[in-house]
């Protein structure tokens, strides 16, 4: 993270940069240190190896801007360069912002997967505006449908961390859809401009997300498949895990944005878990 002052000690009333100026700063900063990983940055085939936060403050000239990489290679680039490099400024847009402090945090994907617990009830806050693109028609989808959000976020998961777990999401995003649903949200579509002809469109604000009881038509056809028949234990078992894989990526999200554009700051969110499983929600024989 990256704490920033503008030269001339304001932000507004001038105009401020949004993620997609950053995304700029970085895909110039990555050239002119190892310009034979810029590709990986734009690569259409595979998911974009980083994510991008700004915070502009309120009340005092400053902005806070994080970038998550998961590509090794990047994140050790930028690294030595920031540890080699005395210059404490960059131009952001047309204007030039002067480094004050550097944090950085490893971010131990093991270490979430391992700690995570199954979640019942959460509220997910969307900061900036979220969007999802899919097949199932010509515009976006604005709103975080279950399926679409952890189906997301599962994807990215499967790209970044395959020697931790895999998610085997066809199975997954069939459970989301059984079991999971929007209990509340409070949210509206805004504007964003992105560096393109086109502003996009997306949602921010708050939406809660609850898992029902065990839905025991689902169960049966799963049972089925496996040629088992009343297997109290593999059920428990199922959806605990799959309640789990909601905090594992939850979690991640916080790094690696969600939805499109991720790369020029959108999708952003904030996760506040509410309840977890206790033993009374399981099956007893």
């Amino acid at each position: 993270m990256f704490e920033l002052y503008p030269e001339n000690g304001q932000i507004r009333p001038y105009e401020t940069p949004f993620g997609y100026v950053f995304r700029g700063v970085l895909m110039k900063w990555l050239s002119e240190i190892k310009p034979e990983l810029v590709h990986l940055l734009h690569d259409y085939e595979q998911i974009r190896p980083y994510s991008i936060n700004r915070y502009i403050h309120k009340h005092i000239p400053k902005i806070d801007f994080s970038l998550t990489t998961y590509n090794d290679s990047i994140s050790d680039a930028l690294l030595q360069d920031l540890l080699t490099d005395e210059n404490a400024e960059f131009i952001a847009g047309e204007k030039k912002y002067y480094i004050s402090k550097i944090m950085f945090e490893k971010v131990n994907l093991k270490q979430i997967f391992e700690q995570a617990n199954p979640i019942k009830s959460l509220n997910i806050r969307f900061a900036t505006p979220t969007y999802f693109n899919t097949s199932m028609g010509d515009y976006p989808v604005r709103f975080p449908l279950p399926a679409l959000l952890f189906g997301n976020l599962a994807n990215i998961w499967n790209d970044i961390s395959k020697e931790i777990a895999e998610i085997e999401r066809d199975q997954f995003i069939s459970w989301v859809n059984a079991h999971v649903y929007i209990s509340y949200y409070k949210m509206k579509t805004v504007k964003r401009n992105i560096g393109k002809p086109k502003p996009v469109y997306g949602g921010i604000g708050n939406a809660s997300f609850r898992v029902k009881r065990m839905n025991k038509m689902y169960y049966k056809h799963v049972l089925e498949e496996l040629g088992r028949s009343q297997d109290h234990e593999y059920v428990n078992q199922d959806y605990q895990d799959n309640c789990r894989w909601l905090e594992v990526l939850c979690r991640l999200g916080e790094y690696t944005n969600v939805g499109a554009n991720r790369t020029a700051g959108l999708g952003v969110i904030k996760y506040y878990p509410k309840l977890y499983l206790k033993h009374k929600d399981l099956l007893s024989k």
